[in-house]
């Protein structure tokens, strides 16, 4: 349990931008995520009630959220967010009062896998206002990211209201969160649904992305949605008595993200698909279906290619041509998560599929990622040429030069 401990606090500790000159590397690299989080399932039952850090509890969250278990996130997440309310509430208090935050950060305030935020905040109470609050603001950086990302994870399991006010409590403390910018602008665009004044605050946000953070990887989806923001979130009808068309039900879940199944609903599918007599006709019916949402994924028409291609998905759950189109889908609608899962089950599939090696080039140059977007498009010239061509590749490489 205490290596556990050890390992979880590292990872904790593990910065999400590039540390500045002057801070302290964790004395050995943290285990992976993936076979950390295998420990955590192993000692489950062990760790459950003990009592935690912040720093622990904010690295449970994100192993959870970097392994795709947003339920699980969203509960870790608000424990760090309640262990951390203390001392966002003494910081907002001294702004209130008028501190500034002083330039320079005291040594008091870095992090480590034993100083954590309650050891920052009580050391931070000795010193001056404008350097407690640089303290306070420092250490709470982590305790922002762990608010966003549970905006992030309600938003996967399709709770988009719950995301929306989640991020806008991260902007309520930093203005220009970049994650929190991008979604609560990604949310009312998708919301909007012919709302003209709510798709004008869904691009106000995104303007104000592009503004105070060009860099970010958010910035290179908005940079290439914005432009044709009126047909990628035109309004879209709704069918007689859904879930959306309900007046109990709210607003619309978020795009290509329909209310989870059940299992019931799963065990019918399954059971449907596996008793379709597949006949020539069904298969040309599913290659046309497929072949008009590539279409629409080449026009830049992302959600009519969501909604060809999820009709095909049930019938070819193992085919990488489906799997490569939905993920170009998913990526054009901002869903990166969701794109570089199912591209990356398309590469698994067959590594030289030519719309996935495209569709993860253009998710990893959003991504900031050079080198591996170059990687991708130049494999994607060698399996197929001819593909590169008509997408003009040497186009995309150019761009990452």
């Amino acid at each position: 349990m205490k290596r556990l401990a050890l390992a979880l606090a590292l990872f904790a500790c593990k910065p999400s931008r590039p540390p500045a000159p002057q801070a302290a590397r964790p004395p050995a690299d943290p285990p992976s995520s993936k076979a950390l989080l295998a420990e955590v399932d192993r000692l489950k039952d062990q760790i459950k009630g003990k009592p935690k850090t912040f720093e622990v509890v904010s690295a449970l969250g994100n192993l959870y959220y970097e392994n795709g278990r947003y339920l699980e996130a969203v509960d870790a997440f608000r424990e760090a967010e309640e262990m951390a309310a203390p001392v966002q509430a003494e910081a907002e208090a001294l702004r209130k009062r008028g501190v500034k935050p002083a330039a320079d950060a005291p040594k008091e305030c870095r992090r480590a896998p034993e100083h954590g935020l309650a050891q920052i905040a009580e050391a931070a109470g000795k010193l001056d206002p404008p350097h407690r609050l640089r303290c306070l603001e420092d250490a709470l950086e982590m305790a922002l990211q762990d608010a966003a990302r549970r905006g992030n994870s309600l938003y996967l399991i399709g709770d988009p209201d719950s995301a929306l006010a989640e991020h806008r409590r991260v902007l309520e403390q930093s203005p220009d969160y970049p994650e929190s910018l991008f979604f609560v602008g990604a949310i009312l665009l998708e919301q909007s649904n012919g709302n003209k004044i709510q798709f004008a605050a869904g691009k106000k946000y995104w303007e104000r992305l592009l503004k105070v953070a060009p860099q970010s990887p958010r910035a290179a989806i908005v940079r290439e949605t914005l432009p044709k923001a009126d047909e990628v979130f035109k309004a879209r009808p709704q069918t007689q008595g859904s879930a959306a068309s309900s007046p109990a039900a709210g607003n619309d879940p978020p795009l290509g993200h329909p209310p989870a199944p059940t299992a019931e609903e799963m065990r019918n599918l399954q059971e449907a698909v596996a008793n379709t007599e597949r006949t020539p006709e069904l298969e040309k019916g599913l290659d046309d279906l497929l072949a008009e949402g590539e279409r629409d994924l080449d026009q830049g028409r992302y959600q009519e290619a969501r909604d060809a291609v999820v009709r095909v998905m049930p019938m070819r759950p193992d085919d990488p041509r489906t799997s490569a189109a939905m993920g170009g889908a998913m990526r054009g609608l901002g869903r990166m998560e969701m794109a570089q899962r199912t591209l990356l089950h398309a590469l698994q599939l067959d590594p030289k599929q030519p719309r996935a090696l495209y569709e993860i080039g253009k998710l990893k140059a959003q991504q900031g990622d050079k080198e591996g977007a170059s990687r991708s498009f130049a494999a994607l010239k060698s399996a197929d040429p001819a593909f590169a061509r008509s997408h003009k590749v040497d186009e995309e490489l150019a761009k990452l030069r």
